[in-house]
């Protein structure tokens, strides 16, 4: 090729060079980070009568340990499901590389924390909850009564799969405000827990109740409550989801059930303990 012809060519690639855009740099996408579901001891035992049922109510509360928020997306939108009057859509587990409240790319201008998805996976169902009048997810616990230790048998039929509107309620281990909070929307879009938050569902709530209504009297029931029981939902350990408390039944003076609460299952701090559990 004859010099002159490979100067002009030279020119004109740093010519392209000079006026093409330069694209913006990508956020760097991290590892995915996982949560870790665990229960907290079950709180505010207390046996009512109702209709002549002898209901347990209790309040549960499930903790995020791990690394990463519990992230759950409706697919697809709640929108879409109330416009076509659908009450179950599909629960996508998002695996995202920070706890940030936005999307890379979606988050306003003067915002730098960001996440990405790493990976996702459908995980469960967004259901309608008529009795609360919002969005829940199935397959979030399992409440059983066993007798004699808290791998006994189940006594009385009581083992129930229950479903939860997962939100952040409060921090684990401080009293962070409530502005902090990614997770806090039953009725329209995502749901999750972030890391070192948890949420409760209170012993007043429709559901958290376990019928004890002629089950004998005895000193050795346990009250076990487990986190993600069907292993749907990814997560960093899904050995350390169970916690119980132990109590007995028996009649006062004047012929009433009672109930005392006399153990629990090992925890490490004061709110994995239920010593933070609000009774709200």
């Amino acid at each position: 090729m004859p010099h002159s012809s490979r100067v002009l060519g030279l020119v004109a690639v740093l010519s392209l060079l000079l006026v093409a855009p330069i694209a913006a740099a990508r956020p760097s996408v991290g590892a995915g980070l996982l949560p870790d579901m665990q229960t907290v001891v079950p709180a505010h035992l207390n046996l009512v009568n109702e209709h002549q049922r002898d209901l347990l109510r209790f309040s549960n509360g499930v903790a995020n340990t791990g690394a990463g928020p519990w992230a759950l997306r409706p697919e697809p939108s709640i929108e879409y499901a109330k416009a076509n009057n659908l009450s179950r859509v599909s629960a996508v587990q998002e695996i995202r590389d920070s706890g940030a409240y936005y999307k890379c790319g979606e988050q306003p201008k003067q915002v730098t924390d960001c996440y990405n998805v790493v990976s996702e996976s459908v995980a469960g169902t967004f259901l309608f909850h008529p009795e609360h009048n919002h969005w829940h997810i199935d397959d979030i616990a399992l409440f059983e009564i066993r007798k004699g230790s808290p791998t006994g048998p189940v006594v009385g039929g009581n083992s129930i799969k229950t479903t939860f509107c997962l939100i952040d309620w409060y921090k684990l281990d401080d009293n962070s405000p409530s502005g902090e909070r990614v997770f806090f929307d039953c009725y329209t879009s995502y749901q999750g827990i972030s890391s070192g938050w948890v949420d409760q569902y209170h012993q007043a709530t429709p559901g958290q109740e376990l019928d004890l209504t002629g089950v004998p009297n005895a000193d050795d029931y346990y009250l076990v409550s487990t986190a993600n029981h069907a292993g749907i939902f990814l997560e960093t350990d899904k050995t350390n989801n169970t916690a119980w408390v132990k109590f007995r039944l028996y009649q006062d003076s004047k012929g009433n059930r009672k109930i005392e609460v006399t153990g629990k299952s090992p925890c490490n701090s004061p709110g994995m303990c239920g010593e933070r559990s609000t009774n709200r």
